[in-house]
């Protein structure tokens, strides 16, 4: 493969000069989120008189939270700060009752940082001292210098096992460029005070980079959850089921006394933050619908075209929780 010239583009928050702090010792439950496992929410906290506040990225419904690591109610403090972005896993999440946190993933940003999801990222790895960004994908490493304007890119196999961090090593085929990259499980803050579950070791061409690294593909790993939309007349009420397993399932209620429609299928991503729904029961009959829904800026699902179960193209739907099998578990 050939290394590429490009133009260096605007230095975003997760471009990192690191200083290295050990993870704290906080006990994290043996059975964290029970059977569906760890619930990962990535949203704004807030401090309140009475306690700390979360409100999800593109949901409008704040919820108290309880962070069992400490270590958000310190960043607020230590940086003189209300608000600020995180990414969290805990418990299920119960209505009425406060989100348990057990795990921090990183601090720092504001609500703008809902925007920014390293799609197709397993993993962004990056410093500053020189520039440079590593980009984990699926089947390939790029790696952008900006000392040198340029990007390699390496093939990608697995990672070697090095407990609960990740190592990668790679040449590039017939060229003379070779790149190990190692994550490194201690927190880890930029220049900016921001806050990462990693720290960063990439060695290219036998030269040390040093930085910060966080996991990708926030997308989808926040997409599954439940969405809801009413009609214009608000004589229908629309729930979507959007589970993590790819299977969906919408529920129709017109209000008029008769049953709820159950409809349930797959779905499937596709580039640009575009998604196919796929309906193949409705009602306990079989049914064959193919939808185009795209993701908008407030994090809402917008039918593309027309659908013969929701009409004209428009027809939205807005996220107001995690998915079913994270809803509603007692410890």
């Amino acid at each position: 493969m050939k290394i590429q010239n490009y133009s260096l583009y605007r230095l975003c928050a997760w471009l990192f000069i690191p200083v290295f702090l050990l993870a704290g010792c906080q006990t994290i439950p043996s059975d964290l989120g029970g059977d569906a496992g760890p619930l990962f929410r990535r949203g704004i906290v807030v401090q309140t008189a009475t306690g700390l506040e979360f409100q999800p990225c593109y949901v409008q419904k704040k919820e108290s939270l309880l962070d069992h690591s400490g270590r958000l109610a310190r960043y607020l403090s230590r940086k003189g700060l209300h608000a600020v972005y995180a990414e969290l896993s805990g418990d299920t999440y119960v209505r009425g009752e406060p989100w348990q946190v057990w795990e921090v993933h990183m601090i720092g940003g504001n609500s703008i940082t809902c925007g920014h999801e390293l799609s197709g990222n397993r993993f962004r790895a990056a410093g500053d001292r020189p520039l440079w960004v590593a980009d984990v994908r699926e089947k390939r490493i790029y790696v952008q210098n900006y000392g040198k304007l340029s990007q390699m890119v390496f093939p990608l196999g697995e990672p070697l096992n090095i407990g609960k961090g990740y190592e990668w090593a790679s040449t590039m085929r017939g060229e003379d460029n070779s790149i190990k990259l190692r994550l490194v499980p201690e927190i880890c803050r930029d220049r900016f005070g921001i806050e990462y579950e990693y720290r960063s070791e990439m060695v290219l061409n036998g030269k040390q980079f040093d930085g910060c690294a966080r996991k990708g593909g926030l997308d989808l790993r926040s997409l599954p959850g439940l969405y809801t939309s009413s009609s214009a007349d608000g004589n229908r009420f629309v729930t979507l089921e959007l589970m993590s397993d790819g299977n969906l399932e919408f529920s129709q209620d017109y209000r008029n006394g008769q049953s709820v429609i159950i409809q349930k299928g797959s779905w499937q991503k596709l580039e640009h933050g575009k998604f196919v729904f796929h309906v193949t029961e409705s009602g306990g009959r079989e049914e064959n619908e193919v939808m185009l829904f795209e993701r908008d800026r407030r994090g809402g699902l917008v039918l593309k075209g027309y659908s013969a179960l929701y009409g004209a193209a428009g027809f939205r739907l807005e996220k107001q929780g995690p998915e079913k099998k994270h809803r509603s578990f007692n410890r």
